[in-house]
């Protein structure tokens, strides 16, 4: 082992990797305190440190859809709403299901920002009796109902036109209780008080055989806060636990651990304050920031120190040790900083908000983790007498390596056939891999909120819904029969539609209220036939509705725009994007200026940008890291080398995703591009120490063999070390990061395979095709000759 640390000074490393050690190692305090100044440049940005998980953190301030629900929300009010979903299997219209109902909604006026409640028992229903047209609460308040009644509301109930499908299933078993928020007025309402109300106050209820469930917008933010905060209470321990473990195992040495856990968690924390200066707010995707950072900080860390603990072996002087394997990394470790930060700062051109914004701040963060672990560690190592002794750190046998060498140098031809099958296999399969997400669908099965909406989509129908902003062009034009029956035309066609299970809007009140005015005749279940005769029956049905109950959230302030509300059953958003084009479709041929928006709209519209995100993001990131490589090796060949292994998460992210049946969404699609740069880490270091020897006059294979020898157990290590880093995932409650989790650290391992087989497999020739082709990594040798002439 000593022979190969003979002779230092004529080793062929970079000048400018020579100088900046030479500077670390002058002034090892003053470099201290320059790494804390900037640590505490960072800490000051957690002050900063903000979090966004509505549908805002998602879309960029001027996204088309954005600014079309904005003008939504400023028309008929804040479409955000808490559910409470109740189920009796013997039915809910008996006496003490109405009154645990009338319990409910009584309860529900009180919450936080709620200012309108719709259920069951106050819903407003026009009728005729007699002589008398009356507009009141389906189930009184103020009433004690015999049986025989109660089976009288229940038959009214099932026949009324709007109910069956909104707030009441088919056969009565299930009833919602829907709390309108009130409007934010441009800023975000803070939810988490009006969901945990909710929550206490479910949790305070409770009637023999009723069950309860609690969706709605409000709670699918408040779950995304609570899974993040959860998730990373869980995963952020483990995970640098199982960081101490990996590094003393391949260290064998508790101070050079104790050195690598300072940089790591001073860089996970540095790491949000660089998000809070950049205004990179925290949602379910940047709130992985941390694991990133700290799977990139450990993998720099175990590259110096055991190139160090290998080292010392040789050296008898400590700070020889700690100059050479600071010396051996700073290319290396600053080419995989470069192009992991480019393949970061590739998402800042993506459609989606939040990848953006972690694009951002992950690139900044990966060059803040290189210069601190080169500042900070170089330091400790400098000044602390501790770490230092002759225990041999993890080893692999020479002799183990020349023979592996051997077998893949023999079998070139085997290898490269099975990478190019593998590629092709791969290729096949992702385009087979679907567009596809269902918001519900991110959370366990367990989830309260996947079991409710799954309970109300089998009972009721859907407990999804979009909204749909029809403009009439003027004041009052809303009430014109010419443009009411055209939206009525549009509402028919909607319901129409297999995957619909109500629309609700003002159409079907002002039908009600003219076939009340006509003595109840069902053949008059339809819009009156004068703008007049219109008006009058809106002004007489709103002149009997209680307050907080008024129709200002169906049609607009100036009569120039009714809202519809649609109830589907779509979970997919490849599905939803086919039918709201359907929709858009059928407004354009009635000629109504018809918007589609909500915030269910949102969650699901924000997939189609995926492709575009992940092409953009791709394109990018491999011209950029072509040419950082270029500079850093002037050879194109190599560049391309280089490059081999950052294919390696498009195949194994579209295989994998094939395999485990799952489609490319937000969470997947973030398992390519953020693997796109860290993949190339292992390649970097074996290229980058294979010129070194090839410089020294080693031939190919005695080349590799020392590569691996000496570099091998660092490769090891960073890969075990990120493959428990972003594999912690499994253990979220977010399923797109549990897949996210599984492919990545899959992608890892493939990459490190293939840098061991065919990457060596590759740049191996025969004698005779060396003998023909002069390769450019002997230029380069030759080109690292002269600088050490001179």
């Amino acid at each position: 082992m000593k022979n190969a640390y003979k002779d230092k000074k004529k080793d062929g490393f970079p000048v400018y990797s020579i100088k900046l050690v030479n500077v670390l190692a002058a002034k090892p305090a003053l470099i201290m305190i320059l790494s804390l100044l900037i640590v505490a440049f960072t800490f000051v940005g957690l002050g900063r440190l903000s979090t966004d998980f509505t549908h805002a953190g998602y879309f960029h301030k001027n996204d088309t859809w954005l600014v079309e629900f904005n003008k939504f929300e400023q028309t008929f009010g804040n479409d955000d709403s808490v559910i409470i979903a109740v189920k009796n299997g013997d039915g809910l219209f008996n006496k003490d299901s109405i009154e645990l109902l009338h319990h409910l909604t009584n309860k529900m006026w009180q919450l936080p920002d709620i200012i309108r409640v719709d259920s069951i028992t106050n819903y407003q229903r026009v009728y005729a009796e007699g002589d008398d047209i009356n507009v009141e609460p389906l189930v009184s308040t103020l009433k004690s109902y015999t049986e025989n009644e109660i089976g009288e509301l229940k038959r009214i109930a099932k026949k009324d036109e709007i109910l069956t499908g909104y707030l009441l299933s088919e056969d009565t078993s299930m009833t919602l209780l829907v709390g309108t928020l009130r409007p934010s007025n441009g800023k975000p309402l803070d939810i988490k008080p009006v969901v945990t109300a909710a929550r206490d106050l479910l949790a305070n209820t409770s009637l023999q055989g009723h069950e309860f469930h609690l969706v709605g917008a409000p709670l699918i933010v408040q779950s995304f806060a609570d899974a993040s905060e959860a998730d990373n209470a869980k995963i952020i321990p483990a995970l640098l636990l199982a960081c101490i473990a990996i590094m003393y195992y391949v260290l064998r040495n508790a101070w050079c651990v104790f050195y690598a856990m300072v940089i790591v968690v001073l860089s996970s924390i540095g790491s949000l304050g660089l998000a809070g200066w950049l205004g990179v707010q925290m949602t379910s995707i940047t709130t992985v920031l941390p694991q990133i950072t700290i799977g990139l900080a450990v993998a720099g860390c175990i590259h110096i120190l055991v190139t160090y603990r290998l080292a010392q072996q040789g050296f008898t002087d400590k700070n020889a040790a700690v100059k050479y394997a600071l010396t051996k990394n700073v290319k290396p470790t600053l080419l995989t900083a470069l192009t992991t930060a480019i393949g970061f700062l590739s998402f800042k051109f993506s459609d989606i908000k939040t990848i953006a914004d972690l694009g951002i701040a992950a690139s900044v963060s990966v060059l803040y983790v290189w210069t601190l672990t080169y500042l900070m560690l170089s330091s400790l190592l400098f000044i602390l007498p501790f770490g230092y002794n002759k225990k041999q750190p993890l080893l692999i046998s020479k002799n183990t390596v020349s023979k592996f060498v051997n077998k893949v140098s023999n079998n070139r031809k085997g290898v490269l056939i099975a990478y190019v099958a593998f590629v092709i296999a791969s290729v096949a399969a992702a385009t087979m891999v679907r567009v596809d997400a269902d918001p519900i669908g991110y959370f366990s099965k367990e989830h309260e909120l996947r079991k409710g909406v799954n309970e109300i989509d089998q009972t009721i129908g859907s407990a999804r819904n979009i909204e749909i902003m029809v403009n009439a062009g003027c004041e009052n034009c809303a009430q014109k029969p010419e443009f009411l029956n055209k939206v009525a035309e549009f509402e028919s066609f909607i319901e129409s539609r297999k995957e619909i299970v109500q629309v609700v809007s003002i159409v079907d009140i002002l039908k009600s209220t003219n076939r009340a005015l006509n003595y109840g005749d069902d053949s008059s279940y339809r819009l009156g036939e004068t703008q007049q005769g219109i008006a009058q029956q809106l002004l007489f049905y709103t002149m009997g509705l209680p307050k907080g109950l008024s129709v200002d959230n169906r049609v607009s302030s100036h009569n120039d725009a009714i809202r519809l509300t649609v109830f589907w059953k779509v979970g997919s958003s490849s599905k939803a994007l086919e039918e709201i084009a359907i929709i858009n479709k059928e407004a354009k041929r009635l000629n109504l200026d018809a918007t589609v928006t909500g915030k269910y709209s949102l969650y699901q519209r924000q997939e189609s940008y995926v492709v575009g995100s992940f092409l953009s993001s791709v394109g990018i990131a491999f011209l950029l890291i072509t040419a950082v490589l270029w500079v850093a090796f002037k050879s194109w060949k190599l560049s391309l080398i280089a490059l081999l292994t950052n294919l390696t998460p498009l195949l194994v992210g579209g295989l994998g995703l094939w395999v485990m049946g799952e489609n490319l969404n937000v969470g997947t699609v973030l398992v390519v591009s953020i693997t796109l740069g860290i993949a190339v880490d292992d390649t970097l270091h074996i290229i980058t120490e294979y010129q070194r020897q090839k410089s020294k006059g080693q031939s190919p294979k005695t080349a590799f063999t020392q590569v691996f020898s000496e570099t091998g157990v660092g490769l090891y290590g960073t890969t075990l070390v990120l493959v428990f880093a972003f594999g912690a995932s499994l253990l979220s409650t977010f399923v797109p990061f549990q897949v996210f989790g599984i492919l990545t650290a899959a992608v890892l391992v493939t990459a490190l395979v293939i840098d061991l087989t065919v990457l060596p497999a590759i740049m191996l020739r025969k004698p005779k095709e060396q003998a023909i082709h002069q390769s450019d990594e002997v230029l380069e040798a030759g080109k690292f000759k002269k600088v050490k002439q001179q």
